[in-house]
């Protein structure tokens, strides 16, 4: 009897003896998770780390201009309306133009004229140099005929005349013999009537018809008409000219020709100029964004054209930092309006200028962005982050994860597959301020301790205060 009760005591103290064991391991394993479930962790990865400078700025279009009519008139049609997209070229709005389109008409009617008539200047017509050989032919034959007649009206003429002086002549020798014979006699010379006689007034009517028959042969021989052989002799020589000036046109027909032809283009030019100034063209592809033309308004309203198709954002960037940044670097932009929008972008231009504002020193930094089929729109607010530096696909862990060992080196606490906590050395690298590039032992999405990792227990006591297991 007394054995069997202590077999029964016996398995109670051991079933006792189990349950404490029981809850000793229980009691550890709660322990254990509180004290896992304060840790903080991280991990490592695989990421790119970027040394930035962070500014913002407004989206501005690459060109943005205020067109308006060049003349003065109604407007007659508008052909945009704010948010249209144009392309180069377009006619956006024009005034009346019909009297300026009629004006244009007649100068380009006048330029065909003077082209004509230059284009004759510098390469005869055959039909004209025929016609002006002929001309010449003509002149000079006509000059022949009137050589003719001249000839011939002159030799009547002084024949007829000229014939007259040998009567003449032969009346005054006669008479002369007769007076001579008279005034030998010697009764003639007593009574001295020699001067009263009829044979001197014979003699003086005889010698004053002879005079005069000289005059008018000498006056016949002086005074022939001989205008029409010059009349036809000046026909000639113009019709030379005429051919001349068509076989070789002199240095000044030449330009008095270009002159003319060049102010009739320059008229023309001019009144297409103004035909153009009465309307309002897209000088490049773009968007309108406002206009204030109006239908038979005035030539007073405008249409703004900005081009959409190229943005760029001006950032303001600090006297500390913007010695950093370059042109040429590469931006990075999210937006407000579209938070889930990232476009790039590239630095263009550093104003060498600064901007000072409450005691504030900054600069202004155009970067240009690439092109984009996010819905971007003129004004909306960039928030860029120029690129200093760029360390791309390193391994990097949280930098409160980095330990530094007295000794000398980093480590990281690392989470095996155990739970337990590994140390595993590493070399830093490159920061971003939250990341920080590492080398060593690890693994992209290994677990890594950002604060202390907690410490195992090792043993534990029962119910009755045995110590159980660990030493």
């Amino acid at each position: 009897m007394r054995r069997k009760r202590t077999w029964i005591i016996i398995g109670v103290v051991v079933v006792l003896v189990g349950v404490g064991v029981t809850v000793a391991n229980n009691n550890q394993q709660s322990a254990a998770q509180a004290a896992q479930a304060t840790v903080q962790m991280g991990r490592v990865t695989e990421a790119t780390l970027l040394s930035t400078v962070d500014s913002s700025g407004s989206v501005a279009p690459e060109s943005k201009v205020t067109l308006s009519f060049g003349a003065s008139g109604t407007v007659n049609k508008v052909n945009v309306q704010p948010g249209d997209r144009v392309k180069k070229g377009d006619v956006l709005a024009e005034l009346d133009t019909r009297t300026l389109a009629l004006q244009v008409a007649q100068q380009q009617q006048a330029y065909l004229i003077q082209q004509a008539a230059y284009s004759m200047t510098t390469q005869s017509d055959p039909d004209a140099i025929a016609a002006a050989q002929a001309s010449v032919s003509n002149a000079e034959a006509s000059y022949k005929v009137a050589q003719q007649k001249y000839a011939s009206s002159t030799t009547d003429q002084i024949t007829i005349s000229c014939n007259n002086v040998d009567n003449a002549l032969q009346s005054y020798n006669d008479a002369q013999t007769a007076y001579n014979n008279y005034i030998s006699n010697w009764r003639v010379q007593v009574n001295g009537s020699a001067d009263i006689s009829p044979q001197k007034a014979r003699l003086t009517s005889a010698k004053l018809a002879y005079d005069q028959a000289v005059a008018n042969c000498n006056l016949a021989k002086n005074s022939t008409n001989n205008s029409g052989i010059q009349s036809a002799l000046a026909q000639i020589e113009q019709a030379k000219v005429n051919l001349n000036n068509l076989l070789q046109p002199s240095d000044r027909t030449m330009a008095l020709a270009k002159m003319q032809l060049d102010q009739a283009k320059l008229s023309l030019a001019q009144t297409q100029q103004q035909l153009d100034k009465a309307k309002i063209v897209a000088p490049f592809d773009g968007a309108v964004t406002q206009v204030t033309a109006t239908m038979g308004g005035p030539s007073s309203g405008t249409i703004v054209l900005a081009d959409d198709g190229h943005y760029h954002v001006g950032l303001l960037i600090d006297e500390t930092q913007v010695g950093q940044v370059k042109v040429g670097q590469a931006v990075q932009f999210t937006f407000d309006a579209i938070p889930t929008t990232t476009v790039t972008g590239t630095v263009t231009l550093i104003n060498p200028a600064g901007t000072v504002s409450q005691g504030v020193v900054n600069y202004l930094v155009r970067a240009d962005l690439n092109p984009t089929k996010s819905p971007l729109k003129i004004d909306m607010t960039a928030n860029g982050r120029v690129v200093l530096d760029m360390h791309s696909n390193v391994l990097a862990v949280p930098g409160a994860a980095i330990r530094t060992d007295p000794k000398g080196g980093y480590y990281v606490n690392v989470l095996d597959t155990t739970g337990n906590a590994v140390r595993v050395d590493v070399t830093t690298g490159f920061t971003d301020g939250g990341l920080t590039e590492v080398s060593g032992d690890l693994q992209p999405r290994d677990q890594v301790y950002l604060s202390a990792p907690p410490t195992r227990a090792t043993g534990g006591t029962n119910l009755f205060g045995i110590r159980l297991g660990g030493g």
